[in-house]
């Protein structure tokens, strides 16, 4: 019993602390100049829009694969065309591509300078470089580079033409 005229005792305490309150803690007073209240907020729309993406149709190399392993042999920037054999049959005709190059000498003796000699007929591959066309005095080849194919075309100096 004690313990219910405690309780009540606190909550008549609180009661009159309430009461107590003084007037000036009141909400205070709107501000001189006549403050007015917020326009209505404006209805807005919602729009729902989804982020398109696109991406080149062109195969991505594999980043990781070494980027020797499917092209190993010489750059395109490495070559060079340092003989045609020419057929009018197509598939006869054999391009020499050289990552060095060849000297002549005074008496017409060709022979080559540092570098590799490859003989290629048209459908061949090396290094990052396809064989597409052989003509006699120039070379038609496909480069890929970074999966991207150019086709480029090597030309042929003759020793008339001005070539060594």
């Amino acid at each position: 019993m004690i313990m219910s005229e405690s309780r009540a005792l606190v909550a008549l305490a609180l009661a009159a602390a309430i009461v107590a309150i003084p007037g000036s803690a009141r909400a205070q007073a709107p501000a001189p100049g006549g403050a007015q209240a917020p326009p209505p907020a404006e209805e807005t729309e919602l729009v729902f829009e989804r982020e398109v993406f696109q991406y080149p149709s062109f195969t991505r190399p594999n980043p990781f694969v070494a980027l020797d392993d499917d092209s190993s042999g010489p750059r395109f920037e490495q070559l060079s065309v340092i003989g045609i054999m020419y057929s009018q049959t197509p598939s006869a005709s054999v391009a020499v591509l050289s990552t060095g190059g060849v000297s002549v000498a005074e008496d017409g003796t060709v022979s080559p300078v540092d570098g590799d000699a490859f003989y290629l007929r048209v459908g061949q591959r090396i290094g990052n470089v396809t064989i597409v066309e052989i003509h006699p005095e120039r070379v038609v080849v496909d480069v890929e580079e970074f999966g991207l194919m150019d086709r480029r075309t090597l030309v042929f100096n003759s020793r008339r033409e001005g070539g060594t």
